[in-house]
């Protein structure tokens, strides 16, 4: 089998939470053997999301679900939104990426080692 490749180390411009992210997802990719460079745009967006959901979660514990607004009225917290968005992205790339165990299932890791079906040939 071949070699997988590497992850990168997280790009430069990542935030603290993000970058925390990419070496622990990339470190499964490459532990499952199933890393490629097509994959780290990808795994880039899921970390780049996840750190804007941390950020909106936190901003929802310390300001709540409205805010006032300029005028003085009370608004809709823009971090609900935000929240969404990043969840949305995260979940596509959780299953482009095989983070989750449907898409585990649906595209199995492929191993060197000898299954039922190799023996039945």
């Amino acid at each position: 089998m071949a070699k997988t490749p590497r992850a990168p180390k997280p790009p430069s411009y990542l935030d603290e939470l993000a970058a925390q992210q990419w070496k622990q997802k990339a470190k499964q990719l490459s532990e499952r053997g199933d890393l490629t460079p097509a994959d780290w745009n990808n795994l880039e967006l899921y970390c780049v999301n996840y750190s804007m959901y941390r950020k909106a979660v936190a901003d929802l514990a310390t300001r709540g679900f409205s805010i006032i607004n300029s005028q003085g009225g009370e608004s809709r917290n823009p971090a609900l939104s935000a929240k969404a968005d990043a969840e949305k992205i995260m979940i596509k790339m959780s299953s482009l990426l095989g983070f989750d165990p449907i898409s585990r299932r649906k595209n199995p890791v492929e191993t060197d080692e000898e299954d039922d079906l190799d023996r039945l040939g």
